[in-house]
């Protein structure tokens, strides 16, 4: 049972986002495909860390012209976990939280929390895995093809209904962004059913309200409460082609 499909398509891009009833709740599905690592990007509020100003995904998406996005680990409400932006270490000391490190190549590095918290350690493994950023929020749900999604976990209620949101990978260059909503689920059962999804690897976004996917600056999925929440920070997807003026 699927909702009208959204798609985008250029030389470099392909983005095709959905809807769809699955185990009786709706999820939402953007399957990319892009040309080049450098057109999956992360983006923090005003294009600077630590900016302290929160903005819808919506309004974040339309400022930097990303075909789909999603919204990413609202790193500014926690202020804790290995934060890497633009390839710097921007924030470390991650004791309770997995990390998902995406390199230059565009393959996600997902980490258990605990082995890298230092400074020194992480800026030595984002500088020996060519790491452009990071997320930090959790937990792992999917590594390669298993379900091994933590359900005591240090945020998101991990065992209990809530709306979720999880950035997965198929393949070299080829992702999905989901979210589930509408009574949503835990984790081992929304990363049961991403696993089913095909996903080799996926990585839980911050969630409830903030789960958000946004496709040619539409807000597609149902949010919570009606309404987006203002947030710190997306992940999306660009085209590689230049816009002409």
């Amino acid at each position: 049972e699927k909702e009208g499909v959204h798609y985008y398509y250029d030389d470099t891009i392909l983005v095709l986002t959905w809807k769809q009833v699955i185990d009786r709740v709706m999820y939402t599905i953007s399957e990319v495909k892009i040309a080049h690592p450098s057109q999956f990007r992360r983006f923090l509020s005003d294009g600077t860390f630590g900016s302290g100003k929160l903005y819808k995904a919506t309004e974040m998406a339309a400022d930097v012209n990303a075909v789909t996005a999603s919204n990413g680990d609202y790193y500014a409400y926690r202020g804790y976990g290995n934060l890497v932006y633009n390839g710097e270490v921007k924030m470390a000391g991650n004791r309770y939280l997995d990390t998902c490190y995406v390199d230059g190549a565009g393959d996600l590095i997902l980490k258990d929390y605990g082995p890298l918290y230092r400074k020194e350690d992480v800026e030595r493994f984002v500088e020996e895995n060519d790491i452009r950023f990071s997320l930090a929020f959790g937990p792992i749900l999917v590594e390669n093809g298993k379900v091994v999604a933590k359900h005591h976990y240090a945020v998101g209620e991990t065992d209990r209904y809530y709306s979720r949101a999880a950035l997965c990978q198929l393949g070299p260059l080829h992702y999905m962004l989901v979210t589930v909503n509408r009574r949503g689920q835990d984790v081992t059962k929304f990363a049961t059913h991403l696993k089913e999804l095909g996903v080799d690897k996926a990585y839980a976004l911050d969630g409830g309200q903030t789960s958000t996917i946004v496709t040619g600056n539409k807000l597609i999925n149902p949010v919570d409460y009606g309404g987006e929440r203002e947030t710190s920070d997306i992940i999306y997807f660009a085209t590689a082609i230049p816009e002409v003026d």
